[in-house]
C-alpha cells in the first residue's frame, strides 16, 4: 500500500467519528459559537460590557454614606457629555485612569478632575472643561476602547493619561485574553470552525471555563482572585511574574503608543501622569511583610518604561508618586487606604498638574497670553 492510501485510510476513522459528533451536537441542539457575556455580579454600580468587560452603570445614582455619587447617560462619573458641543475658545481636558482617576473613596465634588478643573480655570480666560474618564479597574486596554466610543467625542486638546495599577495587576486574567472571549474578532479558520457544532461544542465549553475560572459567584471576566500561576506570586518573585499583568509592559507601550498617535492625528496633547500608592511614601497597609530592597513592586518596572518610552516625544511625565513624597504635612492624610487618594491628595494631584499646564500653556494649544 503506497503513502497516500495510509494517510487516507488512517484518516477515515477520525472523520468518520467527527462526522458522528457533528450529528450529535445538532441532534441534541447544542449552541453555536457565541461571545462570552461579561456578568458583574454583585459588583455595585458595575455591569458587565461585551467591548469593555464592564463598565459604571449609566444614570446611575448610588450612596456610601451620606455621599451620592452620580453616573451620567454614558457611563462616567462626570456631568458634562460628548453630545454637548464644544464652543470655539473652549479647552478640554481629558483624564484617563482607573479607580484613583474616577475617585474611590471621595465625593462627586472632590475628584480630581473637579479640582484640576478649578485650577484651571483660575489661571486660564479660556472656558475649560476637565472630563474625567477613570473608571474602576480599568487597563489601557480598556480605556483605548473607551476612548473610542466616547473619549475622543470630546474633542480633547490633551489626553492626561495615569493608567497603571490596573494594567500591572496580577489577577484571574489578562485583559487581551479576556476580550477576546467577550468581543472576539475570528480569523478566516476560526469562522469556517465555528460553523461546526462539534467545535462550538467544544470551544463554548472552555470559553465559559476560562470565562468564569476564579471568579465571584454570579460574576465572570471582573477581577477576582488570581488563579493559576498567578495565585502563588509573592514579592519574591515578582521579579519574575510580571509577564502575568493583565497588561505586560510591551503592550502596555503599545497602547501609550496608540493613545499618543490617535490625540496627535486629532491635534491633542498628551501627558503622563502615574499614580502614587501609600508606599510611595513609606506607608505600608498590605497584610504581607514590607517590602526590601531586593523585592520588585509591580508598578516600578511600569513606572521606569514610561519614563524611557517619553525619551524624544515630547511628553510631559508628572509623577504623583514624587509629588506625594514632597507633600510637607502628613503622608497619612493623603490616602482613603493603601492607594486611593483622599481629597488632600486629589487636591494636591490637580495643583501639580496645573502647575505644568501653566507653566506651558501650549499643552491646551494656548499661549502666555491667554493667562490670567
Amino acid at each position: 500500500m503506497n503513502t497516500g492510501k495510509k494517510i487516507i485510510f488512517s484518516a477515515l476513522p477520525l472523520c468518520l467519528l467527527l462526522t458522528l459528533g457533528e450529528c450529535i451536537t445538532r441532534l441534541i441542539g447544542a449552541p453555536k459559537c457565541a461571545a462570552i457575556e461579561p456578568i458583574a455580579g454583585a459588583w455595585e454600580t458595575m455591569i458587565g460590557d461585551r467591548e469593555l468587560l464592564w463598565k459604571l452603570e449609566p444614570n446611575a445614582t448610588f450612596k456610601t454614606g451620606r455621599d451620592v455619587t452620580r453616573i451620567n447617560s454614558i457611563g462616567l462619573r462626570d456631568t458634562l457629555l460628548p453630545s454637548q458641543k464644544k464652543n470655539q475658545r473652549e479647552k478640554r481636558v481629558l483624564l484617563t485612569g482607573d479607580s484613583s482617576i474616577y475617585g474611590w473613596g471621595v465625593k462627586d465634588n472632590q475628584t480630581y478632575a473637579v479640582y484640576l478643573e478649578q485650577e484651571l480655570r483660575k489661571y486660564f480666560r479660556n472656558p475649560i472643561e476637565v472630563v474625567n474618564l477613570g473608571v474602576p479597574g480599568y487597563s489601557t486596554e480598556q480605556t483605548l476602547r473607551l476612548l473610542d466610543k466616547v473619549g475622543w467625542s470630546y474633542e480633547p486638546d490633551l489626553v492626561i493619561v495615569s493608567n497603571l495599577f490596573s494594567d500591572c495587576n496580577i489577577d484571574a486574567f489578562q485583559d487581551k485574553t479576556a476580550l477576546a472571549l467577550t468581543d472576539p474578532k475570528p480569523g478566516p479558520i476560526h469562522t469556517i470552525l465555528q460553523s461546526s457544532r462539534f467545535y462550538c461544542s467544544c470551544y463554548m465549553s472552555w470559553a465559559n471555563y476560562q470565562a468564569g475560572m476564579n471568579q465571584d459567584t454570579n460574576r465572570v471576566l471582573m477581577p477576582g482572585i488570581p488563579t493559576g500561576p498567578n495565585a502563588a506570586v509573592t514579592l519574591e518573585k515578582l521579579n519574575t511574574s510580571i509577564a502575568l499583568s493583565r497588561v505586560p509592559i510591551p503592550q502596555y507601550l503599545d497602547n501609550l503608543q496608540t493613545i499618543h498617535d490617535q490625540a496627535k492625528s486629532r491635534n491633542a496633547r498628551m501627558m503622563l501622569a502615574p499614580l502614587a500608592q501609600e508606599w510611595d511614601v513609606g506607608i505600608w497597609n498590605v497584610p504581607m511583610p514590607p517590602p526590601g530592597p531586593e523585592h520588585v513592586l509591580p508598578w516600578y518596572p511600569y513606572r521606569d518604561a514610561q519614563k524611557e518610552w517619553i525619551k524624544g516625544r515630547n511628553i510631559p511625565l508628572v509623577s504623583f508618586s514624587d509629588v506625594f513624597r514632597q507633600y510637607k504635612g502628613n503622608h497619612a492624610q493623603l490616602f482613603v487606604d493603601n492607594m486611593h487618594p483622599s481629597p488632600y491628595g486629589t487636591a494636591l494631584m490637580a495643583r501639580a498638574v496645573a502647575d505644568v499646564i501653566i507653566k506651558d500653556p501650549s499643552l491646551l494649544g494656548l499661549t502666555t497670553r491667554d493667562r490670567r
